[in-house]
């Protein structure tokens, strides 16, 4: 598997691509990783048991320019090990397995991660010409929302081998906790335990639109006295210096009564058990893995009407779509949750969860795809394809 960004740092593709090796390590298939070299860190490295191989890029702003061609001499080295090369994200930049894939006999895949972002500019330039190019080469194209898939056909790939494969969550990490168990969690980490607790995750940055939310919370007095905000994420690579977190601890700090800002933690699914609803205002998105474990956590969600959220969040059934920075619209969403619609929706949203999204459910059907670009048979699938082995 190739993501662009690895832990240690942080990218919503790389989270979900570790969550599907991890099952398709159960299902008895090998999988490792390939990224980017970043520096400070070893250039071969374990991550949960799995390889990691990092590809020097010798600090190049157009770094396809040294990855590409480093990128194939480990390929070539490994030329044997391998049968599929699976790119979280479709970027100029993943581009490159579609050609690597044909020369060296392995099935390549690119999964979509981003909507109107992996595949936007393409044949504009020549850069956008020679992207285009490569993915024509690809084997099998991911879309993880129904927007994807039509960004696939609008760019004119084969419908045939466009894949609507949503991310998935592990429901068995994520999983809601009843009343007591809620209070109890609440005080662990210290929060209000009388309060109807909003959660939003994500990296602090533009895109994810926090800071609308924040600034909102505290221009209408937190939408009512018994409630309270916890919002949760990393600082963004965009935001170098923290000038724009800093701003965000500064409103939340002076409203510490109603509101918490913290940074990334490593126990996020204690705070979905320990909340009531999920918030997410984000401008743009592929498929939010933080509205997946909000779902599996049992709680309802109100998001904006993004790309990804219309696939996950059934209106008025499991949460709440809203129109991006509309706060009256926003606002009726919030006070229409009683308590018995908050546990209503949530246990829906759990169901939906488990039932369409689950990890598991989610790499059958990889394997189904795998097989099919690989026409594999049914035992060597159950072997593990044999030599088979996947990276992604």
């Amino acid at each position: 598997m190739y993501c662009p960004y690895f832990p240690p740092q942080y990218s919503g593709a790389a989270k979900q691509a570790v969550s599907l090796a991890r099952q398709l390590n159960l299902l008895k298939h090998h999988v490792e990783f390939v990224t980017i070299h970043d520096h400070g860190l070893p250039k071969h490295d374990m991550y949960e048991g799995f390889p990691v191989h990092r590809i020097e890029v010798n600090g190049r702003r157009n770094q396809e320019i040294p990855f590409w061609p480093n990128f194939f001499k480990f390929a070539w080295k490994n030329r044997h090990r391998f049968d599929i090369l699976h790119s979280h994200g479709a970027h100029y930049i993943n581009s490159v397995v579609g050609p690597i894939g044909k020369i060296l006999g392995w099935k390549s895949l690119v999964k979509s991660t981003m909507s109107n972002d992996d595949l936007s500019g393409m044949k504009r330039s020549l850069s956008g010409m020679l992207h285009n190019f490569f993915l024509t080469t690809v084997d099998a194209y991911i879309a993880i929302s129904s927007d994807l898939v039509e960004e696939f056909k609008d760019y004119g790939f084969n419908e045939k081998d466009i894949h609507f494969i949503p991310n998935g969550v592990d429901t068995k990490r994520f999983h809601p906790v009843n009343i007591s168990g809620k209070k109890a969690i609440r005080q662990k980490l210290n929060l209000p335990v009388n309060k109807r607790i909003f959660l939003s995750v994500g990296v602090f940055d533009h895109r994810k639109n926090i800071g609308w939310l924040i600034e909102e919370w505290e221009k209408n007095n937190g939408f009512g006295v018994e409630n309270f905000f916890l919002t949760i994420g990393p600082q963004s690579r965009e935001d170098k210096g923290g000038k724009f977190l800093k701003s965000l601890r500064e409103i939340t700090s002076k409203r510490s009564y109603d509101m918490r800002l913290l940074d990334h933690v490593d126990n996020i699914d204690e705070y979905y058990r320990a909340s009531d609803i999920f918030i997410l205002p984000s401008i743009n998105e592929g498929l939010p893995n933080v509205v997946l474990e909000a779902m599996a956590s049992g709680l309802p969600c109100i998001a904006t009407r993004a790309s990804g959220t219309r696939d996950l969040i059934l209106d008025g059934v499991t949460g709440f779509l809203f129109e991006q920075n509309n706060v009256a619209e926003f606002s009726k969403k919030l006070l229409y949750m009683s308590d018995s619609h908050i546990a209503e929706m949530g246990l829906k949203a759990r169901m939906v969860a488990e039932e369409k999204f689950s990890i598991n459910v989610i790499a059958h059907r990889y394997l189904k795809l795998y097989k099919k670009i690989t026409n594999s048979d049914e035992q060597a699938i159950k072997n593990g394809f044999l030599k088979n082995k996947c990276v992604e």
